[in-house]
């Protein structure tokens, strides 16, 4: 699950359009690609969110 997030993390995908497909504050993801936020400390539920918009884009690139 991390390795996904952190894809998705990593990707030039903006944090406005992942926080709007994901519901996952726009904020929040900032702080993780910023390094502010550690991922160890992300809730389970967002986490969940982040890999499975991230296996939906790959999905989506096959």
């Amino acid at each position: 699950m991390r390795n996904e997030i952190i894809k998705l993390l990593n990707s030039n995908i903006s944090a406005y359009k992942i926080s709007k497909d994901t519901g996952v504050n726009e904020a929040t993801i900032k702080q993780l690609r910023l390094g502010k936020s550690k991922l160890d400390r992300l809730g389970l539920l967002n986490a969940e969110k982040l890999y499975n918009y991230q296996k939906q884009l790959e999905r989506e690139n096959e």
